[in-house]
């Protein structure tokens, strides 16, 4: 059985993570969440994270324009706001690039740019290197919050929830590696996510949150996450996750499922609520998105798939590990 230490779930970019973050020392006070949620929180309730896309390995151009590019790649830090529940303020972006124009730098930046304005932030920094080879932007997120959620206060008897719906983005990237244009319904979720800020915000103004992550890395090796810092077991019921329509329509149900549950890069909310307090009719009504209850907590460790026969079974696969076997 496989067990971790600390606040990250199994796989070997996780503990590459941890043996990185045993070096970096004694946190200074001004830090008051440190390494192990998807931003740290600094004195003054300001919230940091930073998030990396390299080409080739979390987009090709061949599939996405330039803008696109910068567009996914701030959501994905804009995201970690979500999941701390912070309101974002302002992103720094730094890009490398290879000279002679193959990368329409001032396309990506507007990516960027249109990213921020849409959830009210805006771009206040960054830097500009040349590339010996591939394009690859890092976006600084910065934000406020004088409530930040971190992934640690899963309970037992606590519920487990999702906004939206999962695996198309793994579905378009199957359709590209097939060698065939994805439907506009899967290219759309996989170069235009979503960062909930807004439905954030809501379930931290309406105290309800007791623990979030934002999906990218797949639901199952997210929630392992959650699992891992609260010291909790989390059950996963398969007949509820909200499997995307276009991805089922792509992939068949069973690898649409699996999409869902592995492929990563949704960037959807999962949340830990106590028992039968999630107004769904307002996030459908306010926001326009579904939630979905998919599993709940209770003592133990790990994340275990009920399948609908009521057969559980420990989570082997994990989701998108960058240092996993290839």
């Amino acid at each position: 059985m496989t067990t971790c230490d600390g606040p990250y779930g199994p796989g070997a970019e996780f503990e590459l993570i941890r043996r990185l973050t045993d070096l970096s020392g004694a946190l200074p006070p001004e830090v008051r969440i440190g390494p192990g949620d998807d931003a740290a929180v600094l004195e003054g309730g300001w919230v940091v994270s930073t998030d990396l896309s390299v080409e080739d390995v979390h987009f090709r151009r061949a599939w996405i324009t330039d803008r696109e590019v910068g567009y996914r790649a701030a959501t994905a830090a804009l995201s970690d706001m979500a999941a701390m529940g912070a309101t974002p303020v302002g992103l720094l972006v730094s890009i490398a690039a290879p000279r002679g124009g193959a990368v329409d730098i001032e396309a990506v930046q507007a990516g960027v740019c249109q990213a921020a304005d849409a959830v009210g932030a805006a771009v206040i920094g960054g830097d500009v290197s040349r590339s010996p080879g591939p394009l690859m932007i890092d976006v600084v997120a910065l934000g406020r919050t004088a409530w930040p959620v971190r992934r640690d206060g899963a309970e037992p008897g606590d519920h487990v929830w999702v906004t939206g719906s999962l695996g198309a983005s793994a579905a378009a990237v199957a359709a590209w590696n097939a060698g065939e244009e994805p439907s506009e319904a899967l290219r759309s979720a996989f170069v235009r996510p979503i960062a909930r800020v807004q439905e954030a915000r809501c379930l931290v103004e309406q105290e309800v949150v007791d623990a979030m992550i934002d999906v990218s890395d797949g639901l199952v090796g997210d929630v392992g996450h959650i699992a891992a810092a609260s010291g909790m077991k989390v059950t996963l019921e398969l007949s509820k996750i909200p499997v995307a329509d276009a991805a089922i329509g792509r992939l068949g149900k069973n690898d649409a499922l699996q999409a869902a549950l592995t492929g990563g890069e949704d960037y959807e909310l999962c949340f830990v609520t106590d028992p039968d307090i999630v107004d769904r009719a307002h996030f459908l009504d306010v926001y326009g998105v579904i939630v979905t209850r998919v599993g709940s907590v209770s003592e133990g460790e790990g994340v275990w798939l009920q399948a609908e026969d009521g057969t559980v079974t420990r989570a082997v696969a994990g989701g998108f590990d960058h240092w996993g076997d290839a």
